[in-house]
């Protein structure tokens, strides 16, 4: 009985945090089937893995682009200073930076380098705690059929929470 409560309450613990990673992605599709031309995007995925390959991630991540405003129902990504430096940060220094996915997960959330990268909510809570990591690189050059998929970037933070990306 002390087992299978024990092994309740571990399997129980483990869903509780939801970590994740944030990654910065310029995403181009060229020559796919469906479409005319090409497709570019970037800004920020969310993924629990920031080791990009071709065979997972080739059009995988929907990209919340950037923006200069992710109030209300505007959505996307938010960086201050906002400054780009190319590949493979993109955007750097990263002293606050806000994301808004809607009605999608992870939500309307703020994270704040004067505030130890603390994650917060449009009323102000902390809903979780990131960690400036830069490290890993993402420079792809994928094929999915006809598609041509060219993945750029960087992660940005690992971040623990109970907020789930699905």
């Amino acid at each position: 009985m002390k087992t299978s409560v024990i092994l309740f309450a571990v399997a129980a613990a483990s869903g509780v945090v939801a970590d994740f990673w944030i990654s910065y992605l310029q995403n181009s599709v060229l020559n796919g089937p469906l479409i005319a031309g090409n497709r570019y995007s970037e800004g920020a995925v969310f993924v629990k893995d920031p080791e990009f390959n071709c065979d997972r991630d080739a059009g995988s991540y929907f990209v919340w682009g950037n923006t200069d405003d992710v109030s209300g129902d505007k959505a996307g990504l938010r960086t201050v200073p906002g400054k780009n430096v190319g590949f493979p940060l993109f955007r750097d220094p990263l002293d606050v930076v806000e994301f808004n996915t809607g009605h999608n997960k992870p939500g309307h959330h703020t994270i704040y380098k004067d505030r130890g990268y603390a994650m917060v909510d449009v009323a102000g809570n902390k809903t979780g705690q990131c960690q400036l990591n830069r490290s890993f690189v993402i420079n792809l050059d994928c094929y999915r059929g006809d598609e041509h998929i060219i993945m750029k970037g960087s992660s940005m933070f690992f971040c623990q929470s109970d907020i789930s990306l699905h």
